[in-house]
This record gives structure tokens, sequence and C-alpha cells, in this order.
């Protein structure tokens, strides 16, 4: 995966309008990195919070429905 299109998908994912394989590929990237590619070479570290505060609230909320 090219580092633009990951980049291209972070944006997309925070600003709400992220396809569903547009999320798949933030979430896979930042939950373990199996495709060798550093989150931090990719986007900058704000970004990353949010992009974990997202994640953790979703999380949070599937937790909750259960």
């Amino acid at each position: 995966m090219e580092k633009l299109e990951f980049s291209e998908a972070v944006d997309a994912y925070l600003n709400h309008t992220a396809t569903s394989w547009q999320e798949f590929i933030v979430e896979d990237y930042f939950d373990c990195f199996q495709y060798g590619i550093n989150i931090l070479d990719c986007i900058s570290e704000s970004r990353i919070r949010e992009t974990h505060q997202r994640l953790y609230a979703s999380i949070s909320k599937k937790i909750k429905r259960i």
C-alpha cells in the first residue's frame, strides 16, 4: 500500500467520510502495523491521538452494548 493511500484513508477517517475499506485500513494499521508501515511516518502525532480517541470511543460503545 502506498503511503499516500494510507494518508488519504486517515484523512477520510478523521473527517467521517471514509469508505468501509478506508476504515478497515486505518483500524488495521493502527492496531497491528502488520503491513510494515510505521504510522508515525505517515501521519502527525496529533492525528494519531485523534484516531486513537475515535477507535477507543467506538470500542467502548461496543462493550457497553454487550
